[in-house]
């Protein structure tokens, strides 16, 4: 039987780009029908799958601590479960308290900052604003307050969601049990049934290979085993390689904005911590941690009182000046380096697939950038390397390079 073949190469690639938009169409439509029965799924398997995802970072750290200190697979997992509960306690005692006041700080700074911008626009002949918006503004602005109490308590019915996420079925049982101090419990019986899960999947995750190896036919091995080896390379990659760079670039602004404070522009160094966790939070989307680091820095500048504004364009430079050589740095040294151009996601990947996955809840979004990985890696491997082949581009054999 003959093979159909487009020849003219403009027209086959107009009839793949309708047919992938199908395939994409027909998929969404699959999954608006199945959203409901996949978000009780979802539901379910959230600790599993947020232990799963755990155990899968963390696994290669307990067979170093293994190989470094010979200690035994539980013993590894018991030493690396002492080192996160420490970082836990840091983490309720020291970071979460000091972003808290830094953020509580740096809003009523704003709020007296504002209004004393606001009259000066009005003031400027060369700025139509309707003084009767500005005044309305300015009224608004000044009658903002935080209401703590209020915050905790809408905070709490949150963590009741997040902690009854994956216990669906109980629902009915525990419904108006979780209330107040009821729900920071639940929440952290969620936490405590996520690392007894996660500590079996440490424990027994070398044996998770041998049988999933066992179940592929022989005469497919080779070639699904070297999918899945890529497709680990990939997710772990981006995961464990994106988690550190974030935490780099979120260390590397906490920091130069903390000593930079000493050079006559002591706010910065006010909310050089507050700052540092906003860039280590936004980097794990690549890229985005400086731009999320820079911005409210260069709002600190502008907006605080009582300075110089000789020694504002100073501040200005020096703040831009760190957020080009942490862009640099993060670009040229700890992307390719740490994550890795194989296992790289394009930022705009990375954020639809959150955006997709938050419409089926933590669960969603737990799974959603390891699920752009896989994709990314089954796309290359079955597709963009034919097509590759096919246009002449690509030796027979060789791996196709898929910048993102």
């Amino acid at each position: 039987m003959a093979e159909f073949r487009i020849s003219d190469p403009i027209l086959r690639r107009m009839v793949y780009a309708v047919g992938a938009m199908g395939v994409v169409a027909f998929a969404f439509y699959t999954i608006g029908l199945l959203r409901n029965s996949l978000q009780v799924i979802i539901n379910i398997l959230t600790p599993f799958l947020a232990a799963f995802l755990v155990a899968y970072i963390l696994a290669p750290v307990v067979i170093a601590l293994q190989r470094r200190l010979r200690l035994g697979r539980i013993m590894g997992t018991l030493v690396l479960y002492m080192m996160m509960l420490m970082a836990l306690f840091l983490l309720l005692a020291v970071i979460i308290p000091k972003v808290v006041s830094e953020l509580i700080a740096i809003f009523e700074v704003i709020r007296a900052a504002l209004p004393v911008l606001l009259d000066k626009l009005a003031q400027n002949p060369y700025v139509s604003f309707d003084a009767e918006l500005i005044e309305t503004i300015r009224q608004w602005i000044q009658n903002i307050q935080i209401d703590y109490e209020k915050i905790v308590s809408y905070m709490l019915p949150g963590l009741k969601r997040l902690a009854s996420g994956g216990f669906e079925v109980m629902g009915v049982a525990t419904r108006g049990i979780f209330t107040g101090l009821g729900s920071v419990i639940g929440f952290f019986s969620f936490l405590a049934f996520v690392g007894i899960i996660n500590f079996y999947l440490i424990v027994d995750w070398e044996k998770i290979r041998p049988l999933l190896t066992r179940m592929v036919p022989p005469e497919h091995r080779g070639r699904v085993l070297d999918v899945a080896e890529k497709i680990d390379r990939a997710v772990g990659g981006f995961l464990r390689g994106q988690l550190t760079v974030s935490l780099i670039v979120g260390s590397l602004f906490a920091v130069g904005l903390f000593f930079m404070g000493f050079s006559g522009f002591p706010a910065l160094r006010n909310y050089s911590f507050l700052i540092g966790s906003a860039a280590a939070i936004g980097g794990f989307i690549p890229y985005l941690g400086a731009l999320v680091g820079v911005t409210p820095a260069i709002l600190i500048v502008l907006l605080t009182g009582g300075v110089a504004w000789t020694v504002k364009m100073f501040s200005l430079m020096a703040v831009l000046a760190i957020f080009a050589g942490i862009q640099a740095v993060e670009g040229f040294i700890l992307q390719p380096r740490i994550v890795g151009k194989g296992a790289g996601l394009h930022p705009l990947v990375v954020m639809l697939a959150l955006i997709a996955g938050a419409q089926f809840g933590i669960g969603g979004m737990i799974i959603a950038v390891p699920m752009a990985s896989i994709l990314r890696v089954v796309f290359v491997e079955f597709y963009w390397r034919r097509v590759m082949e096919r246009e002449g581009g690509l030796p027979a054999g060789r791996r196709p390079v898929l910048n993102s």
